[in-house]
């Protein structure tokens, strides 16, 4: 979704970590409400009451409780202060005078001119038949190079996979470049230039879309597609493995994140890790664990085309019958809390996507990739906890070069973390951690040459 906003003369834009904050209007000229703030993150666009005195400015709108205390520059080119409210609390921000709204922006975010070939394109999926909107990221001056093509993980994402303006792919692309490695990065289904029905579609379908990605690529002559790899990340990890057991033109595969279990084992792995990080006690944890595991069976035995919502209802409602009130308050279950757990779960449990995925078994996928594998997490993943996964990747796969690394410090998405939480992710301005994009460069590398 994106926000249309029309500006006076003037605007003065920041930003705290995820989110900017734009004061719109003329400051030399302004009546005291007739600037706004917009906060394009959380789709707001208000009036402000504005005070100028000398070289301090502050601005509020007290039915929003936002407020701001800051003062100009020597030039008057930029003002620094502290913005304040709910989402974005004390938050020290330096507004800089622009003509235009810019994008958000990360330091690591690759700046133009860039010293490789970026080429954004179209093509029709000869299996799929759908139009795939993709970047072809070229190294300069190489007729002979790997290729990697990027995978992201679970949820609708654009080719740069971003989140809260975090470009994890660009990011990625841009480091294999200026080692020597080209890549192609996709929009998903049904966004940007890619057509097709994302939500009625399943990993397997993805795993279709990067077969047709493969096929695209070796009919293009202008590309080298002679050593083409895959890169997957989270859910991409899994779709990189069905591609890389059936696709004999795939020769390296890096799972970053990937799930290395079965669906049933990662959905317990994955809701004990973030039940923990919410620091509940193991009797909470084990209880709603116990509920969970109990919904979650429920839908792994469903047949397909049974309803799923009046199943779960009586397995939610035998199992509650046997816990006592205390229990039932302890873990979120009272006042009518368990009908809305009941909803939400049924709805995604509904979904073709989630039947599929929580029928993944690595043991029909694993043990058939021979070529060289690189599977890696950080340990502080609480999305695809770390051991448990890589382990599984150790055990089932059949190649014989596999490189298996565990990152210290660093969350799913390859920050440095401090809490280490999902909602921290937006907090932190690292957007990958620059050692795990030189191991990936390196070992891309030094298979290529051998």
């Amino acid at each position: 979704m994106t926000c249309q906003y029309s500006f006076a003369q003037t605007i003065w834009q920041g930003q705290h970590h995820s989110y900017r904050v734009i004061l719109s209007g003329d400051l030399e000229k302004y009546k005291t409400d007739s600037l706004s703030v917009i906060l394009p993150e959380l789709e707001i666009n208000k009036k402000v009451v504005t005070t100028i005195e000398g070289d301090s400015i502050s601005f509020k709108n007290e039915m929003y409780g936002f407020s701001f205390k800051g003062k100009y520059n020597e030039d008057k080119s930029a003002i620094s202060g502290i913005f304040n409210y709910y989402a974005i609390p004390n938050a020290s921000i330096v507004l800089k005078k622009e003509t235009a709204i810019q994008p958000i922006y990360f330091a690591q975010h690759p700046k133009k001119p860039y010293p490789y070939q970026v080429i954004d394109m179209t093509f029709l999926g000869k299996s799929t038949k759908l139009t795939y909107g993709a970047t072809l990221t070229i190294p300069n001056g190489k007729k002979k190079y790997p290729l990697a093509i990027l995978i992201s993980g679970t949820g609708q994402h654009d080719r740069n996979y971003t989140f809260m303006g975090r470009e994890s792919f660009t990011v990625l692309a841009d480091n294999l470049a200026r080692q020597g490695i080209a890549s192609l990065r996709v929009d998903d289904r049904g966004i940007g230039k890619t057509t097709g029905d994302f939500k009625a579609s399943t990993t397997g379908d993805f795993a279709d879309d990067v077969d047709a990605q493969i096929c695209y690529l070796k009919s293009d002559k202008n590309i080298d597609a002679s050593y083409i790899g895959l890169i997957g990340h989270s859910e991409g990890g899994i779709i990189a493995s069905i591609v890389s057991s059936r696709n004999k033109n795939v020769k390296f595969m890096i799972s970053m994140s990937g799930v290395g279990v079965s669906g049933l084992e990662m959905l317990d792995l994955q809701n004990t890790a973030i039940l923990k990080s919410f620091k509940f006690s193991d009797k909470v944890v084990n209880k709603q664990m116990e509920m969970y595991n109990i919904m979650f069976k429920a839908v792994y035995d469903a047949k397909p085309t049974d309803s799923i919502k009046p199943i779960l209802t009586v397995k939610l409602k035998d199992w509650l019958q046997q816990q006592d009130s205390a229990t039932i308050k302890e873990i979120h279950m009272a006042d009518g809390r368990d009908r809305d757990f009941l909803y939400r779960y049924s709805n995604d449990a509904e979904r073709k996507w989630y039947r599929y995925t929580i029928h993944y078994n690595p043991q029909d996928y694993l043990p058939k990739i021979t070529i060289p594998v690189l599977a890696i997490n950080g340990d502080k993943d609480i999305q695809v906890p770390a051991k448990e996964n890589l382990d599984s990747f150790k055990k089932y796969l059949k190649s014989k070069d596999v490189t298996t690394k565990i990152y210290p410090g660093l969350n799913h998405m390859y920050q440095h973390c401090t809490l280490c939480t999902a909602a921290e992710i937006k907090d932190l301005d690292e957007v990958f951690a620059p050692e795990v994009l030189d191991d990936v460069s390196k070992w891309i590398l030094s298979r290529y040459k051998e």
